[in-house]
């Protein structure tokens, strides 16, 4: 008896594992922001050694793609261009998700040239060259971001 309800316990816990591996084994959902109804894949890079690093050696990024720099309290962080391949727009947002500046087409013949906001930000985010422009983003825009 003992072990008949030991193997129904473990034939209950194979039948829950397969019922369940979808949920546990999908991926985790990519994050997002939206501006003005425009959605943007990220790469969001948090620590010190991710951003110094950035989008440079990259040989182009994603039509609809950015990269999201998140820092622990709001600043004025210097964005430069060293080992970059291609042009990129800089947007800068505050602790609010607001857009304060943007930076449009900065080429990566602009280096050494350091690029900062105006007023401290708590985001900053590195999408292609044009694209605020394309997409009619403007200082002021909120930025959702998800998850």
């Amino acid at each position: 008896m003992k072990y008949l309800l030991l193997a129904a316990t473990g034939f209950g816990i194979l039948i829950a594992v397969w019922l369940f591996s979808p949920w546990l084994l999908s991926p985790a959902k990519q994050p997002v922001a939206v501006i003005n109804g425009h959605e943007l894949g990220l790469q969001v890079v948090r620590t010190p050694e991710e951003q110094s690093v950035g989008l440079s050696g990259r040989e182009s990024l994603a039509e609809n793609a950015g990269m999201l720099f998140v820092y622990k309290k709001p600043f004025i962080p210097g964005f430069w261009m060293p080992d970059m391949r291609f042009s990129i727009d800089i947007i800068w947002i505050d602790k609010n998700r607001k857009i304060v500046g943007i930076e449009d087409n900065v080429a990566p013949q602009t280096y050494p040239d350091i690029f900062q906001p105006s007023l401290p930000v708590l985001y900053v985010l590195e999408v292609n060259a044009n694209w605020a422009k394309n997409h009619n983003i403007s200082i002021g825009d909120e930025v959702m971001l998800t998850p």
